[in-house]
């Protein structure tokens, strides 16, 4: 198989973020790139191109929408359990490096029914220095990403914190919606792309076993991704991936040819519910 995703970022931290839940939700058999928001300047990089909604509408200009995903990041349940322990009228500081997505998130909280403390954005990149040592000095709760709050725990930050103050890291992961995106995307490109090599030339016992084996790694993919995406919201362990039976291996050329095609027609029951999904 040879596709290829990138994921986009403001920041390289970002990036990080959505190559990582892309590879955790989709398989690591899919090379995924990191590429900046300001480094993309046009769509040859990949097939797919997955970012957070504050790039999105700027990279729509140079991606076409098709094949460009917003990638709906969200923490999962565990963090808005702790959220839901904070005191009532506590003030609760949402680390981030932007103010568009503490906002973002205060009103998520809030919606939750958490809305009995205060929430006050503290964006590193867009407050002075001594303003934002002042706020983290009189922090008794911040709360935010886990790859932005971690670095609390580095200097400058670390030696101005109080020593009682409570930091809860939400680690994110992508909305069902927008996860069942890609995927349905992704089972289109796929599914293509066996079925072209299958209707084209003759082919040769060795070739009827690569096409068998990447119609096989497909199936894998695309139901480990499905369930790996429901999983995922919950922050429950990640479950066992399931795996193709490979029979094809043991099976001589003049049986792989329906071996094919009944797993290409399994591959296409597989998009028409992540269709449904979808929806």
């Amino acid at each position: 198989m040879n596709v290829k995703i990138a994921a986009v970022g403001s920041s390289s931290l970002i990036a990080e973020e959505i190559r990582d839940i892309a590879r955790a939700l989709l398989s690591e058999r899919l090379p995924v790139i990191l590429r900046r928001t300001e480094e993309i300047t046009d769509d040859r990089s990949a097939d797919l191109y997955l970012c957070a909604r504050t790039q999105y509408e700027q990279l729509s200009h140079i991606i076409p929408r098709e094949r460009l995903f917003l990638m709906e990041l969200q923490p999962d349940s565990t963090f808005f359990f702790a959220i839901s322990r904070i005191p009532a009228g506590s003030d609760v500081y949402i680390f981030n490096n932007h103010i568009a997505y503490p906002k973002e998130l205060a009103a998520y909280c809030r919606a939750l029914g958490m809305d009995r403390v205060n929430y006050i954005p503290l964006a590193f990149e867009e407050v002075p220095q001594e303003d934002l040592s002042h706020a983290l000095a009189h922090a008794s709760y911040i709360i935010g990403v886990d790859r932005f709050v971690n670095l609390l725990k580095q200097p400058p930050y670390r030696s101005v914190l109080r020593p009682d103050v409570q930091i809860i890291a939400g680690k994110r992961t992508a909305s069902l919606h927008s996860a069942f995106a890609v995927l349905h995307s992704l089972a289109g490109i796929l599914l293509d792309d066996l079925r072209a090599r299958w209707h084209s030339e003759a082919h040769s016992p060795a070739r009827l076993r690569e096409i068998a084996a990447d119609v096989d790694s497909a199936i894998d993919i695309l139901q480990a991704g499905t369930i790996r995406t429901v999983v995922s919201q919950a922050a429950i362990a990640e479950p066992n991936s399931v795996s193709a039976e490979h029979a094809h291996r043991d099976l001589p050329p003049k049986k792989l040819h329906d071996y094919i095609a009944e797993r290409l027609d399994l591959l296409a029951f597989l998009k028409h519910k992540i269709d449904t999904l979808n929806r």
